[in-house]
């Protein structure tokens, strides 16, 4: 790879694909603590409610933990093979079952959205332990 605009774009997309993955040890400390505010919602420690919140913090997690994952994993894509978007948007719009495809992005453009998706997993995540932490401290 030559041309110092390709590897600069190879260099981007590994970057945002390493930052992604940080998603993964956030994903399991939130399984822990999903297993924990289940468990004390069972055990009585807590409010059926806070059961059934916790419940549904982890499962809100997982799905942004899915979305950084899958995105981390897109993104690793468009590092190994820089200048081809529009392969990538075409063969990304079918396994959506697009049959248009899909509007061409920049990385900058690509980048704020898989941002969020590992934002809000660490928010969630940050939720669920103040859960927890409320469900043994009033419970």
């Amino acid at each position: 790879m030559a041309d110092p605009h390709l590897r600069e774009q190879a260099t981007q997309a590994g970057v945002m694909a390493s930052f992604l993955h940080v998603g993964a040890p956030v994903d399991h400390a939130s399984s822990l603590l999903l297993a924990l505010g289940v468990l004390c919602a069972l055990l009585g420690h807590a409010a059926p409610l806070a059961g059934l919140l916790a419940l549904l913090l982890g499962l809100g997690e997982k799905y942004f933990a899915w979305r950084a994952a899958l995105d981390a994993e897109l993104f690793a894509v468009l590092a190994r093979d820089p200048g081809n978007e529009a392969a990538f948007d075409t063969a990304l719009g079918a396994c959506m079952g697009r049959g248009t495809p899909m509007p061409q992005r920049t990385l900058a453009q690509r980048w704020p959205g898989a941002r969020r998706f590992l934002l809000w997993q660490i928010g969630l995540v940050l939720a669920q332990a103040l859960l927890l932490a409320a469900m043994l401290l009033l419970g």
